[in-house]
């Protein structure tokens, strides 16, 4: 799990179940991309938010904007808040991405780098991005 943002935190689906780390962060709100939960479940403490998107071209618009969605609410309620994917390479590095960019003012660009340059395993798939720009375009 790394911290890519002021309250905004990147990771795999291990690092949604360590409750020592996750305590440690204070986080508040887990927003998870995968289908199924964490092998050792989410701890009780943290709100948990479920937005299952698959990886890749296969993702689904309405999915990918719901997760973002959720990433907002909870930065907007200053709630420090983790999205994790599988590996937190590529769904959650997009959807972290998305979010930053709407609550900073930073570009989808130097979002994404933020994100990138913070989560060494960062690796997001190229149709991520694009539903990562049609989201912030959106917005506008």
């Amino acid at each position: 799990m790394h911290q890519v943002a002021e309250r905004l935190y990147v990771g795999g689906i291990g690092a949604a179940s360590e409750e020592p780390a996750l305590h440690d962060a204070a986080i508040e709100v887990v927003v998870g991309l995968t289908h199924d939960p964490p092998a050792g479940g989410y701890p009780d403490a943290v709100r948990v938010v479920r937005e299952p998107m698959m990886d890749g071209p296969r993702n689904e618009v309405p999915a990918f904007e719901r997760a973002v969605e959720a990433t907002l609410d909870a930065l907007t309620s200053d709630e420090r808040t983790l999205v994790h994917c599988s590996a937190g390479a590529s769904r959650s590095v997009a959807v972290a991405a998305a979010a930053l960019t709407e609550t900073t003012d930073r570009d989808l660009e130097a979002a994404f780098r933020q994100v990138v340059d913070r989560r060494p395993p960062a690796d997001p798939h190229p149709a991520l991005v694009r539903h990562a720009a049609d989201y912030v375009g959106l917005e506008d």
